[in-house]
């Protein structure tokens, strides 16, 4: 009879050991964060990249990008297409790359990750008329270069682009976080 207590006892310490680490994780801080840069003096405008939801199965990490025109007149503003963002590979430490890409196929899901089996630039550039409180933004999913080590290596993987409104560029962009 004391042996089936004992043995009990054990089966439910184990259990609540294991039921108490999926607790701690899913009360946890999310494994992707975003840090926005402040935008920069003398452009009429906010500027922020959120998180929009976590890797799953059946999608990557999506971002979204966007800006509002703040200027009291209305103003053109100049985007590295697709705007109001552009920049789509950060580097993190060593090897660690992302990618950030429109939409995801099912082809960059295997081993358990979204890989980016390719990268693309965009070099063209466009205009946009803004009047005061206009909005522009960009969704992109966020996947694993297909030359890092590990899917999602923990790490700060920076994304920035440039702005350009009458003569003057400005920078901004945000940081991704994984821990």
């Amino acid at each position: 009879m004391r042996r089936r207590a004992l043995l009990g006892a054990m089966g439910t310490s184990v259990i609540a050991g294991c039921l108490g680490d999926v607790f701690r994780f899913s009360r946890g801080e999310p494994r992707f964060s975003i840090e926005n840069d402040p935008v920069p003096a003398g452009l009429p405008a906010t500027l922020s990249a959120k998180l929009l939801s976590s890797e799953t199965a059946n999608r990557p990490p999506r971002v979204r990008v966007t800006f509002e025109y703040t200027g009291e007149e209305d103003g053109t503003v100049g985007f590295t297409y697709p705007g109001p963002f552009a920049d789509t590979v950060a580097a993190g430490s060593g090897d660690s790359k992302l990618v950030l890409k429109y939409e995801a196929t099912a082809d960059d899901h295997h081993d358990d990750c979204w890989w980016a089996t390719d990268t693309y630039g965009h070099g063209a550039t466009e205009q946009r008329r803004f009047g005061s409180g206009d909005v522009a933004d960009v969704e992109w999913e966020v996947l694993t270069h297909e030359e890092s080590n590990t899917c999602y290596p923990p790490g700060s993987y920076r994304f920035s682009d440039r702005y350009r409104m009458n003569g003057n560029v400005y920078e901004w962009g945000f940081r991704l976080r994984i821990r």
